[in-house]
């Protein structure tokens, strides 16, 4: 009881004035508990932000698996997770205000944790990737590069484009695009 009113009051706290401006003392009292009750659970406010990171993580795993659908086809579910993925990060008032508290202030701690969520996502489309590889229907040189540029584009994508008003399905009918078909034109011969 104590720890869900700790763990409320703390994602409150952050989600309204980010993980620097709020301090222990301040998270005891939103909770309405003693600071040592706070320390009991929780031994540093980082570690409050890393269960917040790892809740974010756990969110994120069940969309996919909620999402993903082994009847359609490999294009289609990784369409339909970007899509549902970006909806989230959207949706998520905690995961915005600590990414813009990380843009903003550089806080390093908040960068070491997010780097979780970039490495499970990571490590996510790594997963596809080698399944769509041993089915064939795909080939990859190097599966953790090839990872890593999908997922940057998600991120390119969805934080860059963050304050504009382009459709999330328009965002993910690009990137499928380009996974299916690459860039270069195919009824096009190379000039070198």
């Amino acid at each position: 009881m104590k720890e869900e009113q700790i763990i409320e009051a703390t994602r409150q706290l952050f989600t309204t004035y980010g993980y620097k401006r709020v301090s222990m003392d301040e998270i005891a009292k939103q909770a309405n508990v003693t600071k040592k009750t706070v320390y009991s659970y929780f031994k540093s406010k980082e570690d409050l932000l890393k269960y917040f990171i790892n809740d974010e993580i756990k969110k994120m795993k069940t969309i996919i698996e909620n999402t993903e659908n082994k009847d359609l086809p490999y294009f289609t579910n990784v369409h339909n997770v970007i899509i549902r993925l970006i909806e989230y990060k959207n949706e998520s008032e905690f995961l915005k205000s600590i990414i813009r508290e990380s843009e903003i202030f550089e806080n390093k701690i908040i960068t070491q944790n997010l780097k979780e969520i970039d490495y499970e996502i990571r490590k996510y489309i790594s997963k596809r990737l080698q399944e769509a590889i041993d089915k064939k229907y795909i080939e990859v040189e190097d599966v953790e590069i090839t990872a890593f540029l999908i997922y940057k584009m998600y991120i390119a994508l969805m934080f860059e484009w963050s304050d504009t008003k382009i459709d999330k399905q328009k965002i993910a009918d690009n990137i499928i695009k380009i996974l299916q078909n690459g860039l270069e034109r195919k009824d096009v011969k190379n000039e070198k």
